[in-house]
């Protein structure tokens, strides 16, 4: 990470993005969320709200193409002096919680293409194949799912069993898919929302 603040020295950027690179999910969640911890699901509008860091809703659907697989979900948009997050209005509220994780999470890993401002992140939706899309995704699992709550919920409702990945998703606030991720990140087996055993011991 520290070559990510090199080179950012080099040109004139957003003072609030300055103040993200770096950080980590963990840290994010000692200092904006609850020191105690334990609580979930993690409410990532509170957390950006401490941060500081603008939260809107925006309609997207007039950049929509023919690809409906390939629609705009969200967008970091920073100048010199402002940051703001953008999340598609028209989606649910668990997927708008995991746009705005995971736009968070471009700020904190420096993701950056262009040595310029104003900067435009954009998310959207279908497979993910950048490497740049993969960190941000694993970023907001770790986010929203910390890893310390989620070992605690395993052991106190799944000892000797497997998990359903529909239970947990709820008790987290995601997706199905956002909480398969993160347990396959992490190689916990669970049982999915079709009732199969999934290992993830790959």
């Amino acid at each position: 990470m520290e070559c990510h603040k090199n080179r950012l020295k080099e040109f004139k950027m957003c003072t609030k993005l300055k103040e993200l690179i770096g950080l980590t999910p963990e840290d994010i969640l000692n200092k904006y969320w609850n020191p105690k911890r334990n609580t979930y699901p993690i409410d990532i509008a509170k957390i950006l709200y401490q941060m500081k860091i603008r939260v809107l809703p925006y309609d997207f659907s007039k950049y929509d193409d023919d690809n409906l697989e390939n629609r705009i979900l969200g967008a970091m948009i920073a100048d010199e002096t402002d940051l703001a997050l953008l999340y598609r209005n028209s989606e649910t509220k668990n997927r708008n919680r995991y746009t705005l994780a995971h736009e968070l999470a471009h700020c904190c890993l420096a993701h950056l293409e262009e040595e310029s401002m104003p900067y435009i992140e954009l998310r959207h939706d279908g497979s993910v194949t950048d490497t740049r899309e993969i960190e941000a995704n694993i970023f907001a699992g770790e986010l929203l799912i910390p890893i310390t709550e989620l070992r605690g919920v395993l052991s106190m409702e799944y000892l000797n069993m497997l998990p359903k990945v529909t239970d947990l998703a709820k008790k987290f606030a995601v997706s199905t898919n956002v909480m398969k991720g993160r347990l396959r990140h992490l190689k916990i087996p669970y049982i999915d929302e079709y009732g199969c055993k999934i290992f993830c011991l790959e």
